[in-house]
């Protein structure tokens, strides 16, 4: 048998009857089995002592492990068990004949040290694997099926009888077969290591130097305390500066790390220790320290063994000591993977983030971290991008071993053999629960509506933009709907803001059901939201849509106790029929919300080219405004109101008009609106009452005593700092004027704010002897409950239901009705609109108090009205 033949000798070949069907003991057995092949071609190939050396350190390590995995499997079922107890003596006794090997092993011959340990491990593995190991993993196997533990014993030992003793003689007669031919062809070998002796020195030397990875090599003669180093010595050279005077007493050792030097070198001079090995620290040129590991061998002894020779190495591991710290310590978790991508090692950071223990993932797959929320392409993905760029960095779904979910961000690389080939995968991620979530609260910060989580308004111009690329793409448009709740403002003075928000999320939640999930609902602030159409094949579909949200708005919302009513306003605008940019988009739905809103509220509009015409228009009113009362543009007309008993003129309501120099007179009802909604109106309607009360000083003087003034109100003024009442207050000094001669009208809208500045300005009023008048009566639908909550002493019944008034209409029964209540209340009723003498009638007839309208007066200007002033007074 020549050398190449024996260098692939196994004298303990695997073989199926080993197998004990649980595949992580299966494989540790092999990993044993290999360490046994390996004494013997260590011995066939004239290896040395220190090659036998590591071969026990490795048995030691590699069963002490082997043992603790294969005890935890036991342990799951066995527990407490005679089988179990019995089975772990074996593996202490196991241990226990290693150590003492391996402790005798020292000056005998080699071939008789493997001789003994093969024997030993022959018979060892044979019954321990083929009987025992089998024994107790049927029992393993039978519970797991569902056997008791009675029941799974009787069928293992059933199982053990008969054949298998006599499998287990014929391969340990095998095995002796093979130990002995082996055992021959290790003592030809041995004679010639005989005449190899007087090279013995100085392979030692060099073998030992060759087996470690070494910087620096030193030889220390004992006897004379001479130390040579090596002259290329670099690694030393770099550590201390120059090359030491000394293998062991360096003064530039760490003064922590002296005595465990001395404490090493001693107990390898003693023979405790086959080798001097320690690892310490040294001072470096430089002032820092770096670590260093040094190892070495007695290799010469006299006859009282006393030591005289001694060789060994110098190696600079900071490097390693640094990775190695790095390593065990670092916050990040690291696994590593063999060529198979099975685990081989993780730190102590994988166990804390993964929840899993060391032994839990030994010899398994990374697989089992997988959360299942990535599909194959992923996975594909990666493993090209691994296999063709050497590394994969990216961000992934793990699963905890507690069955939760976590995202890492982890870097995988491919370390790649001598030979191109695969050899490990080394991979380091990091739990990045905090940052996602921190992302996700920065992202909702700048995205997201904090009320609603609907998207914002940047998020919303963002979505357009999306939008406006698809469209061209698609060739399909798309459209925008601007949503505008009504009377929403009511709903937050009535029941505060906190129900008011209760309200916009309930919206928010109808809206949505209402759309497509392609669809995109935004919520732009306060009560105004966007529903953004993506790809409308007909134009019924947007109708739809709109009209659905307008019917879900209109429901009632139940907020806790309360109950309230809102509705919509939707404007509608179309890409790219209306606009060709995000800005003119916006604005074209805005003015069709508007136009909505202008025409009855609770329904939508198309944007159309008037639109923006109107837009424009508003917006020059708006400017103009401003320079309105500078420029006296602004006139107070008054119309009469006629007692329908007397038929003499009592009052009349101050109406502003507004002459422009350019566009003409005005009408209010264009320019009121804008007026509130710039809050122009404030300013404008201080101007209109010190015009009245003017007036009124200069009838008072001309002996025109007996008229009395309406002054209509914006809410904006009660709501204002600049309240009128206070104004009101100086105008009675400053003009000496009775409070009796002001009449202040309000609507019922101010009236359903409930608000107590509101209460105490009105009771301000009463304690002046003003009188108030709710306008525009009967077109809310809550007035009745106001008249028995304030003091009103006058209601004006809207024009409305005065213009199309016919006996026996419905609209007469609505006025008779509502004159009746009034009058039950001892309030006064003014008519509005009075244009004919039919409707004059009968209003008369129904005991309405004043009429107000065109069959009597016009409004008029100022002068005009104090000539009908002197007329009646002449008259009367």
């Amino acid at each position: 048998m020549d050398r190449d033949s024996l260098t692939d000798l196994k004298i303990f070949p695997w073989d199926v009857n080993f197998d004990t069907g649980i595949d992580l003991i299966d494989e540790q057995h092999k990993k044993l089995v290999d360490i046994l092949n390996e004494l013997a071609l260590h011995l066939a190939n004239r290896s040395k002592p220190k090659a036998l050396q590591d071969i026990f350190d490795q048995l030691s390590d590699y069963a002490n492990y082997h043992f603790k995995c294969e005890e935890e499997i036991w342990n799951k079922h066995l527990q407490g068990d005679d089988w179990l107890t019995s089975h772990e003596a074996t593996h202490d006794s196991f241990l226990k004949s290693v150590t003492e090997l391996q402790n005798n092993a020292e000056g005998r011959p080699l071939e008789d040290v493997i001789n003994d340990a093969v024997s030993f491990l022959t018979h060892w593995l044979a019954y321990h694997i083929l009987d025992t190991d089998k024994r107790m993993a049927k029992v393993v196997l039978g519970i797991e099926q569902g056997l008791s533990m009675e029941q799974s014993k009787a069928g293992a030992d059933e199982a053990m009888a008969g054949s298998m003793q006599v499998i287990i003689n014929t391969i340990l007669t095998m095995y002796s077969s093979l130990s002995d031919r082996t055992l021959t062809l290790m003592r030809e070998r041995a004679l010639r290591l005989e005449a190899e002796k007087a090279l013995r020195y100085s392979e030692e030397r060099w073998q030992f130097i060759l087996q470690t990875d070494i910087e620096g090599i030193w030889e220390w003669d004992m006897e004379k305390d001479i130390a040579n180093f090596s002259a290329d010595d670099i690694g030393l050279l770099n550590i201390s500066g120059k090359v030491p005077e000394h293998p062991v007493q360096n003064p530039k050792i760490h003064p922590d790390d002296i005595e465990r030097v001395q404490q090493d070198y001693e107990d390898h001079v003693s023979g405790k220790t086959p080798f001097f090995s320690n690892k310490h620290r040294v001072l470096h040129s430089e002032g820092n320290w770096s670590w260093v590991l040094t190892r070495g061998k007695i290799i010469s002894r006299d006859e009282h063994n006393k030591p005289l020779r001694m060789i060994g190495t110098h190696a600079d591991i900071t490097r390693r000591e640094l990775a190695t710290m790095i390593y065990d310590n670092t916050n990040e978790a690291i696994f590593i993977t063999d060529s198979n991508n099975k685990i081989i090692n993780a730190n102590q950071a994988f166990t804390h983030i993964t929840g899993y223990s060391l032994s839990d993932v030994i010899g398994r797959s990374p697989s089992l971290l997988s959360s299942s929320k990535h599909d194959e392409p992923f996975y594909q993905n990666m493993w090209e991008s691994l296999l063709k760029e050497g590394c994969w960095n990216g961000e992934i779904w793990n699963k905890h071993a507690n069955g939760t979910t976590y995202p890492a961000a982890i870097s995988i690389s491919v370390i790649r053999d001598h030979q191109g080939n695969i050899d490990h995968h080394f991979a380091v991620f990091s739990d990045i629960t905090e940052k996602k979530q921190t992302e996700e609260m920065l992202f909702d910060q700048a995205y997201k509506d904090i009320l609603t989580g609907l998207p914002n308004r940047r998020m919303c111009l963002q979505r357009l933009e999306q939008s406006m690329l698809t469209s061209k793409r698609s060739k399909l448009a798309f459209a925008v709907l601007y949503i505008d709740l009504d009377h929403f403002k009511e709903v937050n003075d009535s029941f505060g803001h906190t129900k008011g928000d209760q309200l916009l999320i309930e919206v928010a939640s109808r809206i949505k059901s209402r759309i497509r999930d392609t669809d995109t609902l935004c919520r732009l602030g306060g009560d105004e939201f966007t529903v953004i159409i993506n790809e409308i094949h007909e134009a019924q579909v947007v109708e739809r849509v709109a009209q659905n949200i307008i019917d879900a708005i209109k429901k009632p919302f139940l907020l806790d106790t309360d109950k309230a009513y809102v509705s919509c306003s939707i404007g509608i605008t179309l890409y790219p029929e209306d606009a060709s940019d995000i800005t003119t988009l916006l604005k074209n739905a805005d003015q069709a919300m508007y136009m909505a809103k202008k025409t009855g509220r609770d329904g939508f509009r198309y944007f159309t080219p008037a639109m923006q015409h109107d837009l424009e228009y508003r917006q020059g009113i708006k400017n103009e405004l401003h320079t309105a009362l500078i420029n006296n543009e602004f006139e107070v007309y008054y119309q009469p109101l006629v007692n329908f008993s007397t038929g003499t003129i009592e009052k009349a309501e101050a109406l502003l008009r507004w002459f422009h120099p350019v566009r003409g007179a005005i009408s209010p009802e264009e320019f009121i609106p804008i007026a509130e909604e710039s809050g122009l109106i404030i300013e404008i309607g201080t101007w209109v009452y010190r015009q009245v009360f003017a007036q009124l000083a200069s009838w008072q003087q001309a002996g025109l005593q007996n008229i009395r003034i309406c002054v209509n109100n914006s809410p904006a003024q009660f709501r204002s700092d600049k309240r009128p009442t206070k104004l009101i207050k100086e105008l009675l000094v400053e003009y000496q004027l009775p409070g009796e001669k002001l009449i202040v009208e309000i609507t019922e809208g101010l009236l359903m704010h409930s608000e107590q500045h509101v209460h105490e300005q009105l009771l301000e009023l009463r304690n002046m002897g003003i009188e108030v008048a709710l306008d525009d009566f009967g077109t809310g639908y809550s007035s009745l409950s106001y008249l028995k909550q304030f003091d009103i002493d006058y209601i004006k019944i809207d024009q409305s239901f005065v213009q199309n008034l016919k006996r026996g209409s419905q609209d007469a029964a609505l006025c008779e009705a509502m004159t009746a209540m009034a009058h039950k209340l001892d309030i006064m009723v003014v008519t509005e609109g009075v244009e004919n003498e039919e409707q004059r009638d009968i209003l008369s007839g129904m005991g309405c108090d004043f009429a107000q309208g065109f069959l009597y007066h016009h409004p008029m200007s100022a002068k005009e009205m104090t000539k009908v002033l002197i007329s009646a007074s002449a008259s009367g």
